[in-house]
């Protein structure tokens, strides 16, 4: 048992999936010992009951036409985010002058629910694409900026000093020791923009839209369709799950430093 349980801990192949496969085992059998507890099919549906309800909304067409919506506003505002996000953390980094001045109102924007906005964004943009894309992107940004200007600002103090007695120009101390250290950090502020992103676009769509994810999750609650509803949350959830994996396999890619010292 013990060795097995290694191998789990291991980036052995195959270990990564079944470690996978284990939590979504787990999560299926609380889910379905859950629905047995509560039979109200109207307030808990069971895994089946859900996957039969994806099952027709895709061969009806209705899944292709809400996940175009939903996914195309994501596709399309996230990248925007993390190119801002990045750029606004690397001028705040680079300037403590910046920083002093520009934290106050960056740390009150980021207090303020965006998503409470999100009813006068549609009211001045539209029903269309213009407001989602606002608000997904004003959602996702600010974990970016903040691991951005966090990472740089944490650069080990050892590694530029060594760089310096180099005779490394600053460029040259960028991009060789400060932004490669920083990476790790960048990634994981955006991988906490995406499940942002999702969540804003949901949102969104809650307060006005044709189609998408939110569209279809606030019409099947309001005919407490609840396998519909559940399976639309459970697409969600695996969107999000695509998202992290992707971006942990780039992260891995641009610092695989992290991997060989195993942090």
């Amino acid at each position: 048992m013990s060795a097995f349980l290694e191998w789990l801990e291991s980036d052995a192949r195959g270990a990564g999936a079944t470690r996978v496969a284990l939590s979504f085992a787990v999560f299926f059998i609380a889910w379905q010992l859950l629905a047995l507890l509560v039979t109200n099919t109207m307030i808990m549906a069971p895994p089946l009951a859900v996957f039969k309800s994806l099952w027709v909304e895709t061969q009806s067409g209705a899944m292709w036409k809400h996940a175009l919506a939903t996914v195309g506003v994501v596709l399309l505002s996230f990248p925007v985010a993390v190119l801002l996000g990045v750029m606004i953390g690397l001028a705040l980094a680079s300037s403590k002058l910046m920083t002093l001045t520009a934290s106050p109102l960056l740390t009150a924007m980021y207090s303020v629910p965006v998503v409470a906005l999100a009813p006068l964004f549609i009211s001045w943009l539209g029903l269309g694409l213009a407001s989602k894309f606002v608000i997904v992107v004003l959602v996702a940004i600010f974990p970016v900026i903040v691991s951005t200007e966090v990472a740089l600002r944490s650069t080990d103090a050892h590694l530029i000093e060594a760089a310096r007695s180099f005779n490394a120009r600053p460029l040259q101390i960028f991009t060789t020791v400060t932004f490669p250290f920083a990476v790790p950090f960048i990634v994981g502020g955006v991988r906490v923009a995406w499940a942002r992103a999702l969540v804003g676009v949901v949102v969104a769509e809650f307060f006005g839209a044709f189609a998408g994810f939110g569209f279809a999750i606030l019409a099947a609650g309001q005919t407490f369709d609840t396998p519909v509803l559940l399976g639309y949350v459970f697409v969600l959830g695996i969107l999000g799950l695509i998202g992290s994996v992707l971006l942990h396999a780039l992260e891995r890619h641009l610092a695989p430093w992290r991997e060989e010292l195993g942090q």
